[in-house]
């Protein structure tokens, strides 16, 4: 099944991180599917190293929202994955399989909940800064 990612991300153009701790982590996005309503996708990672290793999360772009502002910090989101992983994102380039670092935080309006902040490169030394 290919999946509809509402964009392209050689286009210029945070959802909840149900399950990630709160820090700094190197991931895998281990499956994605569509959103059950089809505004966008739902993305499932998975810590791979450190003491948090085997924890699950799953993230939501919601691309095709109704609410425009919405939809664009989705695609931001997803064109983020795509810099910290040096491969743009389509229907032949999904996410899954790529590893990445993560950093996450809690929510500014619901501090019990987590939303990944940064998405980085797997190896800080491929880092821009």
């Amino acid at each position: 099944m290919t999946i509809d990612y509402g964009f392209e991300t050689t286009d210029e153009v945070k959802y909840d991180a149900q399950g990630l701790p709160v820090g700094e982590h190197k991931v895998m996005i281990i499956g994605e599917e569509a959103d059950a309503k089809d505004r966008g996708l739902v993305a499932n990672f998975e810590i791979v190293e450190g003491d948090f290793k085997g924890k699950t999360g799953k993230v939501w772009f919601l691309t095709k929202h109704e609410n425009v502002t919405t939809a664009n910090i989705a695609k931001q989101n997803i064109k983020r994955i795509a810099d910290a992983t040096g491969k743009a994102v389509s229907g032949t380039s999904p996410l899954k399989g790529r590893v990445l670092r993560v950093v996450v935080g809690a929510q500014k309006n619901d501090p019990d909940r987590t939303e990944i902040k940064k998405y980085l490169p797997a190896d800080k030394s491929d880092a821009p800064f």
